[in-house]
């Protein structure tokens, strides 16, 4: 994987500079008011990039805010990595099915696989209520957070199954 398209959001994949070259990256700085009306600095959630260069920066910067010159930005360098698989993480066709409490156990406060020993993480799924016979069902849902372990288990749908 690499990066050379320039595009008004960064770069698009392509061929030429590798992934593990320091790109070029940015956030907008915003400002608030704290209940005293004391100003102070905000970044917002949005990262920009990957950019090959500052110039390509501050090409993105003029596009995306034209004429806005009291807006400021934090530029930084930086990598895309991809995160590693575990040595522990079992193919997917002999992952069992998420959810049973019966493969988990309780060390402190923090729930383990005991075939592994990774930690239990949660993943958030919505579940449509539907009624019979109502039409619109008014896109009703109960959201819950379903346990699985990353090495064992199946990656959990986000959609889950309705509840009729």
């Amino acid at each position: 994987m690499s990066y050379t398209h320039l595009h008004p959001y960064g770069l698009r994949r392509g061929k030429g500079v590798p992934k593990e070259v320091l790109m070029k990256f940015f956030i907008r700085l915003s400002y608030r008011y704290d209940n005293h009306g004391n100003q102070y600095s905000h970044m917002d959630s949005v990262v920009y990039g990957p950019y090959e260069d500052d110039k390509t920066v501050e090409d993105a910067l003029a596009l995306l805010w034209p004429n806005d010159k009291e807006k400021q930005f934090l530029v930084f360098d930086g990598q895309i990595l991809n995160v590693k698989p575990s040595s522990k993480e079992k193919p997917e066709e002999k992952k069992r099915t998420p959810g049973n409490m019966e493969n988990y156990y309780k060390e402190r406060d923090i729930w383990k696989c005991k075939d592994c020993n990774a930690d239990i993480l949660g993943t958030p799924v919505t579940h449509l209520i539907w009624i019979p016979g109502m039409i619109d069902n008014n896109r009703s849902s109960k959201n819950e957070t379903d346990p699985y372990c990353p090495n064992c288990e199946k990656n959990l749908n986000s959609h889950g199954a309705p509840i009729i």
